[in-house]
């Protein structure tokens, strides 16, 4: 009888063991996986309406509703990502990338123009990530580069290792357009150059398609392992 019992004992530990063994693989690669994952790609939390309707924003990093999604920090820009980069002042800013270093470019009431480096024309650019409702063509905003108070039919040239950077909601987007001066009742463009040494990283494709997943799982169960353990 005493050894039945051994054996049955002996069975319920070896099914223990094997439980433990397990469990502790799983939580083992678990970890493995966030700190090799978190060596090439970082969480971004979306602030301010600039990147409308293709990701919406919070009202401040404190605040909820802000989209979750991933840069890639190794990846090399193309036409159409969305990128994070530095500011002058080290801030980071989220924004999609239209031209390079080389090519000109030229905003018409909204409508999009570009001179491929080496081209000897503009092209229209369709930009279906850009809804009507974010892209008024009576803002001055939205007509680039203005010279004496005309859009320069010439375009504005990006300069060598630079990005040219758009918001998705053209009406609000501080970017590369910058700021418009007004002297003498003349409008001129002064632009802002993004240097691609700047770059932070690329959206990652399979995070923007999975945004709001990302978004939920951040707002209700983030938890950042890499930063609790002092790296970046």
């Amino acid at each position: 009888m005493n050894e039945v019992k051994a054996s049955l004992y002996s069975k319920k530990k070896s099914k223990l063991n094997i439980v433990l063994n397990v469990l502790i693989a799983v939580i083992a690669f678990a970890l493995l996986f966030e700190v090799v994952f978190a060596t090439t790609y970082s969480g971004i939390y979306v602030v301010g309406t600039s990147m409308n309707d293709t990701l919406t924003g919070a009202e401040s990093e404190d605040t909820a509703g802000g989209d979750y999604v991933f840069v890639n920090r190794h990846a090399k820009p193309d036409y159409g990502d969305i990128v994070v980069v530095f500011t002058e002042k080290n801030k980071t800013i989220i924004k999609r990338v239209i031209a390079m270093g080389g090519d000109r470019v030229k905003l018409v009431r909204g409508q999009l123009y570009i001179k491929y480096s080496g081209k000897d024309k503009f092209v229209e650019v369709e930009e279906a990530y850009v809804s009507a409702a974010n892209n008024s063509s009576v803002s001055d905003q939205n007509s680039f580069p203005w010279v004496n108070n005309k859009i320069d039919e010439n375009g504005y040239l990006v300069e060598k290792d630079c990005l040219f950077l758009l918001g998705d909601n053209r009406n609000v987007s501080l970017d590369s357009r910058g700021k418009i001066n007004v002297h003498n009742g003349l409008k001129s463009s002064i632009p802002e150059n993004f240097p691609v040494k700047n770059l932070y990283g690329v959206v990652a494709g399979w995070s923007l398609n999975n945004k709001n997943f990302f978004s939920v799982i951040h707002r209700y169960f983030y938890f950042d392992l890499p930063k609790s353990l002092g790296l970046k």
